[in-house]
Order: C-alpha cells, then sequence, then structure tokens
C-alpha cells in the first residue's frame, strides 16, 4: 500500500508497552516510514474514546476489545473494513473464526482481531497435594469435585485463596461457567439477551457459592489482595497462597519469566458433559470512520495484526529471553497462521516440562475456543450483565432477581440498538 502523513491510534501503547507490542510498531514504522504515528499511551476507554473523537486531534485508529466493537458500528463510529481489506490484500480466513465473527455486522468486518487469548484451568500442584488432592484426576467438569476442592483446601491448607472462579472482577470469565452449564448469554445472531436463562443463573449460583465459601465478595477480595504480586517473582503459585483459577494464556509467559520452576498444572475448562468451553478473548484494531487518512490507518492495523508482524514480534522476544535465560512460551494471535509458526518453531521451554504440558494443553483448546457473539447494544449488554453479576456477588439481590432485571435491560438495549 502507499501510505503517509499523520495517524493517531487511540487504546495503542509503545513506550508503555512490551516487546510484542513495540516490535510489531517497530515494523509498521519501517515498512511505512512515511506515516507520522502518534499513540495514545492508554488503554481503551468508552468515555475517553468518545470525548476524544470530538477533540483536534481526533483518533484515526482505534483499539478495544472485540466483545465491544458493536456499539460503535451501530453508531456510525467506525469505517468498513471492506476497502482496507482489498487494498492491503488481506486473506481473512488466515485469522481465527471466532476472532472474525466477533468484529463481523451484516457480513462485513469491521475490526482486523489482535491477540486471541484463551482461559483454562491453572492448578497449585503443591497446595493440592496438601489438600489431599490430585490435579492429574481433578475432573473440572464435575461442580461437585470443585465445590470439595474448595472446602479441602481452605480447611487442610494455609492457602489465602482457595479456588478463585474469576468472576469478581467486572465478571472476568463468567460466559466460560455459563457455557459450562451449557448455555449462553447471547444469541448467536447477537439480538437476543439470554441472561435470565437457567444456565446462567445456575452458573452464578454455583461462582457465588465458591466466594460465599470463603468469606463472601468483601473478605474474598482482601483475600486476593494478599496473595502476592500476580506480575512478579513472589506471585500466589510461587508461595502457594493461590490454589487454582482459569486464566488466559499470556500468564504462562508471567510464571515463565517469574518464577519458572513453580509446579502448576493446566487443565481445559471443561463444561458439565465434559466438553472443553474454553472462551477467546482479545482486541481488534478499527479505523475511526471520520479519519482524514484512511490509507496509512489501513496499513497501520493490517501491518500490525499480519503474519509478518506476529513472527518479527515473537522472533525479537525470543531472542531476548534466551539472552536472558528464560522461557518463553509464545503468543496467541488472532492471525493462526502466524500462531502456527510461532508454537512450532519459536517456543522453547527447554527441560521445563511443566511449561512445555502447560503450552501443549492451552494450544490443544484454542481451535475449539468460543467468542460472545457480536451484538450492536455491546457496551449496554456488557455492563448489564457485569451489573448483575456484581449485584449478586455483593448479596444486593439474588442470583435469579439479578440476572432477571439484567435481562429486561440488556434485551432493550440491544431493541433499540437493532
Amino acid at each position: 500500500m502507499s501510505a503517509s502523513g499523520k495517524i493517531n491510534a487511540f487504546g495503542v501503547s509503545y513506550e508503555t508497552s512490551d516487546v510484542i507490542a513495540k516490535a510489531r510498531i517497530d515494523l509498521f514504522k519501517k515498512k511505512y516510514p512515511d506515516v507520522e504515528l502518534k499513540v495514545s499511551e492508554s488503554s481503551f476507554d468508552p468515555q475517553a474514546f468518545v470525548t476524544s473523537l470530538q477533540s483536534s486531534n481526533a483518533p484515526d485508529v482505534v483499539r478495544m476489545s472485540r466483545d465491544r466493537i458493536g456499539t460503535y458500528v451501530a453508531s456510525g463510529v467506525l469505517e468498513p473494513l471492506t476497502d482496507c481489506i482489498s487494498k492491503a490484500g488481506v486473506n481473512m480466513s488466515d485469522y481465527r473464526e471466532a476472532a472474525v465473527k466477533q468484529v463481523t455486522f451484516d457480513d462485513t468486518v469491521y475490526g482486523m482481531p489482535e491477540f486471541f487469548w484463551v482461559s483454562n484451568w491453572l492448578v497449585d500442584d503443591d497446595l493440592f497435594k496438601q489438600a489431599g488432592l490430585d490435579p492429574a484426576t481433578w475432573d473440572v467438569g464435575n461442580w461437585d469435585q470443585i465445590s470439595a476442592a474448595n472446602t479441602a483446601l481452605m480447611q487442610k491448607t494455609k492457602t489465602k485463596v482457595a479456588i478463585d472462579p474469576k468472576v469478581s472482577n467486572e465478571g472476568d470469565r463468567f460466559p466460560m461457567w455459563v457455557a459450562a452449564a451449557g448455555g449462553q448469554m447471547l444469541s448467536d445472531d447477537g439480538t437476543k439477551a439470554m441472561l435470565d436463562s437457567q444456565q446462567v443463573i445456575d452458573a452464578l449460583t454455583f461462582t457465588k457459592s465458591l466466594i460465599d465459601a470463603q468469606g463472601g465478595l468483601t473478605a474474598f477480595k482482601d483475600k486476593l489482595d494478599q496473595t502476592g504480586d500476580f506480575f512478579g517473582k513472589e506471585n500466589g503459585f510461587k508461595n502457594n497462597l493461590e490454589a487454582a483459577f482459569p486464566m488466559q494464556q499470556w500468564y504462562l509467559n508471567v510464571l515463565a519469566t517469574a518464577s519458572p520452576d513453580t509446579k502448576i498444572t493446566v487443565k481445559p475448562f471443561m463444561s458439565k458433559t465434559g466438553q472443553p468451553v474454553t472462551m477467546a478473548e482479545g482486541d481488534a484494531l478499527a479505523i475511526v470512520s471520520k479519519s482524514q487518512n484512511k490509507d496509512a490507518a489501513c496499513a497501520f492495523i493490517t501491518t500490525m495484526t499480519s503474519t509478518e508482524a506476529w513472527v518479527a514480534a515473537a522472533t525479537q522476544r525470543a531472542a531476548e529471553s534466551k539472552g536472558k535465560n528464560e522461557i518463553q512460551t509464545g503468543t496467541s494471535t488472532g492471525n493462526k497462521v502466524a500462531e502456527e509458526q510461532i508454537f512450532s518453531s519459536l517456543v522453547d521451554v527447554g527441560d521445563n516440562t511443566t511449561m512445555k504440558n502447560a503450552i501443549d494443553t492451552y494450544f490443544k483448546t484454542f481451535d475449539s475456543a468460543f467468542a460472545l457473539p457480536a451484538t450492536r447494544a455491546a457496551e449496554d449488554f456488557r455492563t448489564a450483565w457485569i451489573d448483575g453479576v456484581n449485584a449478586a456477588l455483593s448479596g444486593q439481590k439474588d442470583p435469579a432477581t439479578a440476572m432477571k432485571d439484567a435481562q429486561q435491560a440488556a434485551q432493550s438495549a440491544i431493541d433499540a440498538a437493532q
């Protein structure tokens, strides 16, 4: 592509980001030296983004999580990428279908998928052993076994947190629990909220019970604050302060760098019927419809998500890790062609069988991972179900009432957006 001039990217960081972001931006600058790129050095914030659209330096590009993009498609803020994809010669079949579906409306793509984070169970082997439990035989599709493990860990170990269902921080992994119960929160076409379904209520009731058994939401959050530095050497697994939780694949790199000798077991997140139901999350890069430099914006978003960029970034991180004698566990992207190269040739954990097994388990769940369906009421739908979860966890409402109210708010927003 031919591109020059200036572009502003909202929700994009360089100085405050890691090598994977920096290396891809560096590649873009090398390929397009006539483009002057300015980044916000911030994460996506809905209010700040809307405000930025009215400023004199309005963004040309925005990065946001894929489950939020529908709101901005519906309001006309984002540019259809049909022309961009054609000009850049992008083959959308290179990208994971679950990620592409989240950014597609009326058969039109509005965002280039970035990361493809899947979540599975991370288990602290030492704590499970102390509690008389075996991670290898722990049936995570059996909710009675999960509850029993929660009790045993609290009674027989000194851990701060036993089982963290990861639903207490803006919903976190809650959609996975709904899938594990055999349900979904939104219809496949994004037009019908399903938050008052029995499966959603069951998922909320069960995850709340795990938290209530550990003293309730306030006490649980206080205990989480006592589990050490989540991103550092003194993390909860290193010091046996947290026993098990579902977490995204990128956290393996944190553990591999900070505490590579920690003994953990990774288990696929399973449904009650014994099927893997890991959830895929991640960002997308989109072009703002009022951009005055759409060619440069297109060049940026397609370069950043290209196989060339991902492999170059992963190669650089692997080299840096090797120089520091650190393990590098790979980068999961929305670009499956890049992923295949990264995980087949760039991941090197040496003789660390713990990390090798962990990587293998995660990688095997990439193809079956689900994502929340796209909806034009994305922000309001997100707010509704998170508010419902929080109301139940805090005891303000019982799970059924909380999700009934959430359902009404969500469906009203969807109907209005349609």
